[in-house]
């Protein structure tokens, strides 16, 4: 730990190493927890905690002995500052399509789609990004925004097991969300994610004579699927993961022009996925997970972000990464652009770090940019951010 600690600054460690016991951590992982804690909250840099930055570590303290779930976690990376890829918006200026309702007739349903693509002239890759379990087309916003400022065009559909499409009616036979989450109406719409997916890239040559703004705008050569939590399950799929059902010896729903996947809070071993599930998805893929990534499925809460990194552990070699993003909760401090119970506290160098690796990654898989190819190989993300995440890669 660095030198000219005042005594301030000693008395509010030695509160965060108290606090720190009560965690489960062991000694050694405590006070490597705490050098972490100290080092984000020095802003500056320079070694030793200002008054400011006294303060709020002081109220993120309290906030913590109260209930660690709720408390914001105040940013310690200055965007433009941190010596990570991407980590400030990029040059262009983001325009959306808020809604329309794509018809499937093969399938005689419509889906939500939200558009949103650079106002600059030019041919972007696509993004197709999948909302977790329950959620819609609205959530993910602070990701979509800021890859579209990179030069990317995002497509959000809403899935069937959206709250969004229940009536009032329907709504009241859950009690809470984790009801909803867990219930048939969500649990069976596994299948019919995927294959709205490919309906959306089927429809991309209809979408541009729908909107005129589109023209051009697509690059089917580079697409990219991306995902949080059941949308990370839909982006395995799409890339290739298999399910193993009794009677059926497995299920591929793979879909080739899937060129990139990033999957925010995979899901970990259980059911129909078993580990060898893993070893097909064969895209460049990115999975994120935490220390808090937590799970409903039953017998692994306990687990959390290391049930889910078993997914990242069941890849095979070649072009593959994990993100893992210390003390991070289900929400990553705010991806979904929503909160629930359960979801962890606002952290926006969470939100932070997860844009400027995801972009890091896109351009490098999607645009060939070789900085970016370049930055996912070495060891900049360990050096610069500031003791919040670290980069697993194979």
């Amino acid at each position: 730990m660095r030198n000219r600690i005042c005594w301030r600054t000693l008395f509010l460690l030695i509160v965060s190493l108290l606090t720190l016991s009560n965690t489960g951590y062991s000694q050694g992982e405590r006070f490597e927890k705490l050098k972490q804690l100290r080092d984000r909250f020095d802003t500056d840099g320079d070694g030793r905690l200002s008054s400011e930055e006294r303060a709020n570590l002081q109220k993120f303290l309290q906030g913590l002995r109260q209930n660690p779930q709720s408390e914001d976690i105040p940013a310690s990376l200055i965007p433009g500052k941190t010596g990570l890829y991407g980590d400030v918006p990029g040059r262009f200026t983001p325009k959306v399509i808020e809604n329309y309702d794509l018809p499937d007739e093969s399938r005689g349903k419509v889906i939500p789609l939200r558009i949103s693509y650079p106002a600059e002239t030019g041919s972007y890759p696509l993004i197709v990004h999948c909302h977790g379990a329950g959620g819609s087309k609205e959530n993910g916003q602070p990701l979509v925004t800021h890859w579209v400022s990179h030069g990317y065009v995002v497509i959000q559909p809403t899935f069937g097991d959206s709250i969004s499409k229940l009536s009032p009616q329907e709504r009241q036979q859950f009690e809470s969300i984790g009801d909803f989450v867990s219930s048939a109406k969500v649990t069976l719409e596994w299948k019919n994610r995927p294959d709205d997916v490919k309906a959306v890239l089927d429809s991309l040559d209809s979408l541009e004579k729908t909107f005129p703004e589109l023209k051009e705008r697509i690059d089917t050569t580079k697409i990219g699927v991306s995902g949080h939590s059941y949308g990370a399950h839909t982006t395995m799929l799409l890339s290739g993961m298999t399910m193993i059902l009794p009677a059926i010896k497995t299920i591929s729903l793979k879909d080739d022009r899937v060129r990139a996947a990033v999957m925010i809070s995979p899901q970990g071993p259980g059911n129909a996925i078993q580990a060898k599930s893993y070893s097909t998805i064969s895209p460049p893929t990115l999975m994120v997970t935490g220390d808090n990534d937590g799970t409903p499925q039953p017998g692994k809460s306990d687990l959390k972000g290391e049930w889910r990194k078993q997914a990242y552990d069941g890849l095979e070699p070649g072009d593959k990464y994990l993100l893992w993003i210390n003390d991070a909760y289900h929400n990553f401090g705010g991806i979904s652009g929503s909160s629930w119970s359960g979801a962890g506290p606002s952290a926006p160098d969470q939100v932070l770090l997860i844009n400027s690796t995801v972009i890091a990654f896109f351009d490098a898989y999607l645009k060939q940019i070789p900085e970016a190819q370049e930055y996912l190989k070495s060891d900049a993300l360990q050096k610069n951010a500031r003791g919040l995440a670290r980069m697993n890669r194979k």
